[in-house]
């Protein structure tokens, strides 16, 4: 998934009136919040702006106050910077004058960065046998959010044998990418196999052929 490129801009309404006679209409202003985008990969960031209205025009804000409501899931910085981490949403706020704009921002999977194992692992069985279990992985970005639709490789390194197909399965709405079942070959010892994704750390399973 990738962010949206439009600019997003949320207005929270805060109206400050001026004291003025009976039937006279208060002046209002108001503060907004705009980022690039309200969708953000996991390891990114983007800049937010907070921004004044009056009668008077548009000028920035001064003396701003940024706080998220899970900065676990995007933190942002003293100077607006927003930073995605762990996939979800969270509420990003700012201060100013006492009014206060918000807007939420969508935190998705970035790039993947490891394999690991979850399923299949240090299994046994007679050389020459075909393993019960199948191979399973996760694809996971630097922050540890699982990403979906990643192809995984599944290839024999030692003790010959063979993994039969799917051999390039994709990592499924649970994360999940699994393998044909894994046949041994005719050596006795042990047996590896490795699971690779583009762009992320591999990973190595191992079976003993009795």
């Amino acid at each position: 998934m990738r962010p949206h490129s439009s600019a997003f801009t949320v207005l929270f309404l805060c109206v400050i009136a001026a004291c003025g006679g009976s039937g006279s209409t208060a002046p209002t202003t108001t503060l907004s919040v705009s980022v690039p985008t309200n969708s953000l990969r996991s390891g990114s960031s983007v800049q937010a702006t907070a921004s004044i209205t009056s009668s008077a025009g548009t000028s920035a804000a001064s003396n701003v106050m940024w706080s998220s409501s899970n900065s676990a899931i995007a933190s942002v910085s003293s100077g607006g910077v927003i930073t995605g981490k762990l996939a979800g949403t969270s509420v990003i706020r700012a201060t100013s004058s006492g009014m206060i704009a918000e807007v939420q921002i969508a935190v998705v999977p970035g790039d993947p960065a490891t394999v690991t194992i979850y399923l299949g692992n240090g299994q046994t069985g007679a050389a020459g046998s075909r393993l019960p279990d199948p191979l399973c992985t996760n694809v996971k970005d630097a922050a540890g959010n699982l990403i979906i639709g990643a192809v995984v490789t599944y290839t024999v390194m030692t003790g010959g044998g063979s993994i039969a197909e799917p051999t390039q399965p994709r990592t499924e709405s649970s994360g999940i990418a699994t393998s044909g079942l894994w046949t041994l070959g005719s050596t006795v010892g042990t047996h590896t196999v490795v699971a690779s994704s583009p762009g992320a750390t591999s990973v190595t399973f191992t079976a003993t052929a009795r």
